[in-house]
């Protein structure tokens, strides 16, 4: 190799290392505080009424993130469900009832994440990097609207784990965080 094909080497394998640390960054917030006990145990709710997961406006447009929600969705409803076997959902857009018993109030909200695919794992592994989701789960007494807890939550899914598992971290990170809602409504139950 002469001079000059040698610098153009060095160069892009520097631009190509850049790249590599850029797309590997995962820049999702960390909860604000450690999740607090609720003020009133959910267990003294005679309704439980659960909105769907709901998203952030600045993350609702990527399709994998569309993807992750709808994932997370099912699992908190469904795993919610076998907690509170009375539990009623109320799709976005929707209000909660005005009933007149004590009623609970659920509302989880995905505030950041990045979802890496199946397909993006398969073409580009651990370079598409990280996925992570950052969730709120508001508890509210629906017949003071007063809010009894609003703890946040957040999982990653390791970039090169995702690479080597083909996605299977990223997904279990979807599973983990509707559990992390789940056993917080578990134990203040």
């Amino acid at each position: 190799m002469n001079q000059h094909q040698t610098l153009i080497y060095k160069i892009f394998v520097l631009i190509l290392t850049i790249l590599l640390m850029i797309g590997c960054a995962t820049q999702i917030s960390k909860p604000t505080r450690e999740p607090l006990p609720s003020k009133v145990r959910f267990g003294e709710f005679t309704n439980i009424e659960m909105k769907a997961v709901g998203i952030s406006e600045t993350y609702a447009e990527a399709e994998a993130n569309q993807k992750a929600l709808r994932k997370i969705d099912e699992i908190l409803f469904n795993d919610m469900r076998m907690l509170y076997p009375n539990l009623k959902r109320i799709e976005n857009g929707e209000d909660f009832s005005k009933a007149s018993d004590k009623t609970l109030q659920i509302t989880p909200i995905i505030k950041e994440i990045k979802f890496v695919g199946g397909g993006a794992r398969f073409w580009v592994g651990a370079m598409a990097g990280s996925s992570a989701v950052l969730m709120e789960a508001i508890f509210r007494d629906g017949s003071s609207s007063e809010i009894i807890a609003d703890p946040e939550f957040i999982r990653v899914a390791n970039a090169y784990s995702g690479g080597w598992s083909m996605g299977v971290t990223d997904n279990k990170m979807l599973e983990d965080i509707a559990r992390d809602i789940v056993n917080y409504a578990s134990v203040n139950k």
